[in-house]
Order: C-alpha cells, then sequence, then structure tokens
C-alpha cells in the first residue's frame, strides 16, 4: 500500500493536521515561491544524477560488449592463422 503524503489528510481535526493548516496560511507568498524553487532545485538534481548513472551504466555495458567483441575477432583471426599453416 502506498505511503500517505505528508499533509494529504488535512480535514481531518486532529493537532498535527491543525499546525500543517496553520503554517500553511502564514506562510508569505515568498516563502511558498522559495520552497517551490528548492523543490525544483532538487527535483533536477535528482534528475541529473539518474541521468548520469543510466549514462554511466550505459558506457559500460558498450565498454564490455566492445571488448568480448574484440576477443572474439582475435581469437578467429588466431584460427584462420593456425588452420593456413
Amino acid at each position: 500500500m502506498p505511503t500517505k503524503r505528508k499533509g494529504e489528510n488535512l480535514s481531518r481535526d486532529t493537532n498535527k493536521s491543525r499546525s500543517i493548516r496553520n503554517r500553511r496560511t502564514q506562510r508569505t507568498e515568498e516563502q511558498v515561491q522559495e520552497e517551490n524553487t528548492g523543490a525544483r532545485v532538487r527535483m533536477a538534481q535528482l534528475r541529473q544524477e539518474q541521468l548520469n548513472d543510466t549514462r554511466a551504466e550505459r558506457n559500460e555495458v558498450i565498454r564490455l560488449e566492445q571488448r568480448q567483441s574484440r576477443r572474439f575477432t582475435v581469437n578467429r583471426s588466431r584460427a584462420n592463422d593456425q588452420q593456413r599453416q
């Protein structure tokens, strides 16, 4: 079951929901914009890290494939040379 998001059920009258509602109403527009900007920056950094990870993984796979194909080519050349002799 998915976890609940922070402040998801603010309609319930609990101490926690009341305090979250009060904090949200007391924030200024600048604070809201600052938090939004911070969230955007964090998401952009996370996306960049994921891109870098997938790129590094892809490059590693390509390198391994190239090594294997070189080995195969070298071994085949050696086998052909031995057959000619």
